[in-house]
């Protein structure tokens, strides 16, 4: 026998055939714990963008990001990728869960080797509450205008060489060094640089006679008037009695006293 529905049966079946298969979707997918909708507002983020402003000779630029779970439901990061090889984010291991409430922190390493000027780096986090992006604006100096600043400041103070952020060339390398070893760590970083200035002498290839007592005086007291510095501590610099002996010793005998025609001053 034929069965016959009237339009408004046929319409009423197929609302409670919808009824029932979103009804069994909705039971499978919290049977099954399907993820709820993503919600972009669940982590806040302490930023979306850092900056990180690079001294001269810095290897790499580290920043961090602060992230909470402000839902009242568990956020789940799956992912996260960074926009180059020389970027590297750092964090718990995947999947990284935050409960309601939970904080967290994301710390970036970039590789800052033969970068200058501005360069921009993003890092892509995927969670469960959608993806995002947080950015990395890094300033890098350019070494040559870097080291001009520098020279214009160590005119005005001579011992600026051993403050602030030139510590790290110029101080700390020769700490607990003597001889040749604090030589190269100290004084080579501007007598045996490169690009060295032209009013830096090169000190392998002195034309007129040296002696203990030339170096020693140098070293300790340094020239007014001039960019080399007072490397004693009695007179603001960072070498004691003993490290200053020690690199006249190396001196005298890596060096030899020459004359006006660049031939041993003993000849």
């Amino acid at each position: 026998m034929k069965l016959s529905l009237s339009p408004l049966q046929s319409g009423g079946l197929l609302a409670a055939v919808l009824l029932l298969s979103l009804s069994l979707r909705s039971s499978a997918q919290i049977a099954g714990g399907t993820p709820p909708p993503a919600n972009p507002t669940a982590l806040a983020w302490d930023a979306d963008m850092k900056e990180y402003h690079a001294k001269l000779g810095d290897p790499k630029a580290e920043v961090f990001f602060l992230v909470t779970n402000t839902s009242p439901a568990e956020v789940v990061v799956n992912s996260v990728h960074t926009s180059c090889g020389c970027t590297t984010a750092h964090l718990p291991p995947m999947p990284w869960k935050l409960a309601p409430g939970a904080d967290g922190r994301i710390d970036v390493s970039i590789d800052l080797t033969g970068k200058t000027g501005l360069i921009i780096k993003t890092v892509t986090v995927a969670s469960t509450a959608g993806a995002k992006e947080l950015q990395i604006r890094v300033f890098i100096p350019d070494p040559q205008v870097a080291r001009m600043e520098n020279m214009q400041l160590a005119q005005g103070d001579r011992q600026a060489v051993f403050k602030d952020s030139c510590v790290r060339c110029h101080v700390t390398p020769g700490v607990n060094k003597r001889g040749a070893e604090l030589f190269h760590a100290v004084c080579g970083v501007c007598h045996e640089a490169v690009h060295r200035a032209s009013m830096v002498p090169d000190l392998h290839h002195l034309n007129h006679p040296t002696s203990a007592d030339h170096w020693r005086i140098w070293i300790t007291s340094g020239k007014p008037d001039s960019l080399m510095p007072a490397f004693s501590q009695s007179m603001g610099g960072p070498l004691t009695d003993e490290q200053i002996e020690s690199l006249v010793d190396y001196l005298v005998k890596a060096n030899p006293s020459m004359d006006a025609n660049g031939t041993p001053a003993s000849h």
